[in-house]
């Protein structure tokens, strides 16, 4: 579903809770859950929505827009996102409240779909990437194994597609609403 007007295609999503843990999505999914995920669930990419407005909102929203090399205009483009998501067949998207968290997570799940086999395992995380106080973006990274770019810089409506998977997301409307979380692990 990388196009907007597109039909969700009628799929079957399991939510880890209730999942039969069968390898190899399994021990991944077990894994996200003992990490602090309250859900993982494995989809299917045609699933994910993206949209040029989402990268809006990195440009004209965001303070560390520019100042981090997992942000735009740094991270893919939303053209590149949507021709990278077509290398992939399935997806693991993770559910959690805790931003800096989903990013740990999300490092952790790739180097663990890697090491079961998923050699192309390439991990979205949330929000703006934390590890250095300062990001040199004239430089390559040095945490480059760990820092990934989020779902949202790279063009993918995290709303749309965590609602294609009948997961909870709301915008907030005030400080002590319940906060929604996504990672994204791309899985081949």
């Amino acid at each position: 579903m990388h196009t907007h007007n597109s039909a969700i295609p009628n799929i079957q999503s399991v939510v880890a809770s209730h999942q039969d843990f069968n390898e190899p999505y399994g021990s991944l999914t077990k894994k996200a859950l003992e990490l602090g995920c309250e859900q993982a669930i494995v989809i299917h990419t045609n699933t994910i929505t993206t949209a040029r407005w989402v990268q809006l909102k990195c440009k004209y929203g965001c303070d560390e827009y520019g100042k981090k090399l997992t942000c735009p205009p740094h991270a893919p483009s939303y053209e590149e996102m949507k021709d990278i998501l077509k290398e992939y067949n399935k997806a693991m998207l993770l559910h959690g409240h805790l931003s800096w968290q989903m990013r740990y997570i999300v490092s952790e799940m790739e180097k663990m779909a890697f090491s079961v086999g998923f050699y192309k395992a390439f991990g979205l995380g949330a929000g703006p990437c934390k590890l250095c106080e300062n990001c040199e973006t004239t430089s390559p990274c040095i945490h480059a194994t760990e820092a990934r770019p989020s779902m949202e810089a790279c063009g993918i409506d995290v709303y749309q597609t965590a609602r294609n998977h009948s997961l909870k997301i709301e915008t907030l409307k005030t400080k002590d609403d319940e906060v929604n979380i996504f990672g994204l692990v791309l899985l081949e």
